[in-house]
């Protein structure tokens, strides 16, 4: 450990144990096993280290489980916006607000925060996909309701939250053994139970009976991934609202019970 992160470490443990304005450059060099002057070349004046300090004991007092979420999304925010090798936990510490030794709590590493967003996003799309197709299905007009499915997939227009983008890192980033063997689990897992919807449907008979539920699972993932790289290309031409209905339409012709 270099000598920064041993002062930043001391540091951090004595602000969970007293108030910001009674530690010293004594103190911490005493706790982190250095000379005062290290501590004040990388913690700055004793006004600038109070300040930082007290920034620090705010986040302390964030409840975990909010701190964690920051973290989560400011780590999406971040990896979308730079990609996984020019990402680091400096600069996600920095976007959330929190000093690197908060986000060091809740992950180990750099992988350790994107296998987490990887879980969290695919276990989010997991819960949320039955009752989607369920709801597009009975809805008055469901070749609309698809359009807007799929529209809101890729999170278009605006892609706020760096979806898109995000998905990029995730299957770029499987060259990872790691990172690909999660990735294959939970994309597994999200369409297997997206064939039990597809199955179910058929059941009911808003699907034709005769079409193989996994098929048409994995053509409208292929879909679904294929968008989202001409997005990358040309966003302007995946945004066309008429593209989705076409789509949509096509779908539907395809998968609706056939008229006796």
């Amino acid at each position: 450990m270099n000598v920064r992160d041993k002062v930043v470490e001391a540091a951090e443990r004595l602000a969970r144990t007293r108030p910001y304005d009674r530690i010293t450059y004594a103190d911490i060099a005493k706790e982190a096993g250095v000379h005062w002057t290290a501590v004040r070349r990388h913690l700055g004046s004793r006004q600038d280290m109070r300040n930082w300090l007290q920034r620090l004991q705010t986040a302390l007092e964030t409840p975990p489980a909010d701190t964690r979420t920051r973290i989560l999304e400011a780590g999406a925010a971040v990896f979308a916006r730079l990609g996984y090798p020019n990402t680091s936990l400096d600069k996600v510490a920095a976007d959330a607000g929190l000093t690197k030794g908060a986000v060091y709590w809740h992950f180990s590493s750099k992988q350790d925060l994107f296998l987490a967003i990887l879980d969290l996003h695919l276990n989010r799309q997991l819960r949320l996909l039955p009752r989607q197709l369920d709801q597009t299905l009975q809805s008055a007009d469901p070749e609309s309701a698809l359009a807007d499915w799929l529209a809101a997939q890729l999170c278009l227009p605006g892609e706020e939250d760096g979806r898109p983008m995000l998905f990029l890192e995730f299957v770029t980033s499987s060259r990872e053994p790691e990172v690909r063997e999660r990735l294959q689990k939970m994309h597994g897992l999200m369409l297997d139970g997206a064939t039990a919807c597809i199955g179910e449907m058929q059941r009911r008979g808003w699907v034709r009976a005769d079409l193989d539920p996994q098929a048409v699972t994995l053509m409208v993932d292929a879909l679904l991934k294929g968008l989202v790289v001409e997005w990358l290309i040309d966003p302007g031409r995946v945004q066309e609202k008429d593209m989705f209905r076409t789509i949509a339409r096509l779908l539907w012709q395809g998968m609706m019970p056939q008229k006796s």
